[in-house]
């Protein structure tokens, strides 16, 4: 099957009684270890037709999978590993043969009963098979399985504060670097909001202008207008950023060279904080830069982690890995990206500027002009 061959069906009776024996005995998981990779082949449409009519069964040995994955790797890998396992080629198995409508409610049936940790790789999968399905009844089902996905990360910090002066002193360090470049003028553009106030005086006030009628019936008469400049807060969706993509784009600018007064500010960095690549520093001042633009003093700006897992509240993160994902072997849909309005709705932000994917990496390639 992972090979995209027809198996015969005495191969798949095989795997249907070894499906059924995992399933309803106790059983040595370590010989089960090749389902812990290839656990997509539950879900392909051969097995949808040898057994899928048995739903609870297949619910409950992906579930025994799954947590036998939490268990050797911890639930922060758990999800990525289930979804760059499975992605790829199970849409690649299912967009080689004819769509079958029956096949995809099945999925969708799995997904309202599959444990909770497995609902992102799910869901995954049926939005990235919708969009190449015609099937108008099946497309709608999933946009509102979507519109109902459970939006619920986890707060933490990414500013470290246990190691205070380690950690302090590098993101001063950072932050008076980035104090010495210039700001993205298109971000500012997009953060800044202007507010026109008009008043009318009895007496000139700064440049007044004056309005004769009003002036001739005795009325307050000197039009005052003052423009003032207020900030929208930041959401820095980092769900989807990929720690390769981001990688390359700073190994290209390191290959073409920077400038000398930059490279010496990241020398005296790496020279005064050990264990530290340049290529490390310079992602870290990238994201002091970003949060350089946040302007509004009132509110930290949020920053979402990998795969809308957890999310943090700081105006200078440190621990920048957190906000990559960095998985190498990685299909180039395998994340959910919800709409900008959905996650302003979350943080009851309505005001804020939400910088996705693709937002991030434009910046990224502005920074990385700079120096």
């Amino acid at each position: 099957i992972s090979k995209n061959q027809s198996p015969s069906p005495e191969f798949m009776h095989q795997l249907k009684n070894n499906c059924s024996a995992f399933n309803t005995i106790p059983v040595d998981l370590a010989k089960f270890y090749t389902l812990s990779t290839d656990w997509w082949i539950l879900l392909s449409p051969h097995m949808f037709h040898l057994f899928g009519e048995h739903i609870k069964d297949w619910e409950s040995i992906i579930e025994k999978i799954a947590w036998n994955q939490e268990y050797q790797q911890g639930e922060k890998l758990s999800r990525s590993v289930f979804i760059l396992s499975c992605m790829e080629p199970l849409c690649s198995s299912i967009q080689e043969k004819e769509i079958d409508v029956h096949y995809l409610n099945w999925l969708c049936d799995l997904y309202y009963c599959a444990p909770q940790f497995l609902k992102y790789a799910l869901m995954t999968i049926l939005q990235m098979i919708s969009e190449h399905c015609t099937a108008c009844e099946f497309k709608n089902r999933v946009k509102l399985m979507f519109m109902s996905y459970p939006l619920s990360p986890k707060k933490r910090d990414i500013d470290e504060k246990e190691d205070t002066l380690y950690w302090s002193e590098l993101s001063k360090c950072c932050m008076n670097f980035v104090k010495t470049m210039s700001m993205s003028r298109s971000l500012l553009n997009r953060l800044s909001q202007h507010r026109i106030r008009q008043q009318l005086h009895h007496q000139p006030v700064g440049n007044s202008t004056i309005i004769p009628e009003k002036l001739m019936s005795g009325e307050a008469a000197f039009l005052n207008v003052a423009k003032t400049s207020s900030y929208k807060p930041i959401i820095f969706d980092c769900s989807s950023l990929e720690a390769k993509e981001v990688s390359t784009r700073v190994a290209m600018r390191l290959e073409c060279g920077i400038k000398s007064e930059v490279l010496a500010v990241f020398d005296k960095i790496m020279a005064t904080f050990k264990n530290e690549e340049l290529d490390v520093q310079i992602k870290r001042v990238f994201f002091h830069w970003l949060a350089a633009h946040h302007m509004d003093e009132t509110v930290s700006p949020i920053w979402f982690g990998s795969q809308y897992q957890d999310y943090s509240e700081t105006a200078q993160p440190v621990r920048c890995q957190y906000l990559l994902n960095s998985r190498v072997e990685v299909c180039s849909k395998a994340y959910l990206t919800f709409s900008p309005e959905r996650i302003k709705d979350y943080f009851n932000r309505p005001s804020a500027v939400v910088l996705q994917k693709d937002d991030l990496l434009v910046l990224l390639d502005e920074f990385l002009s700079l120096i």
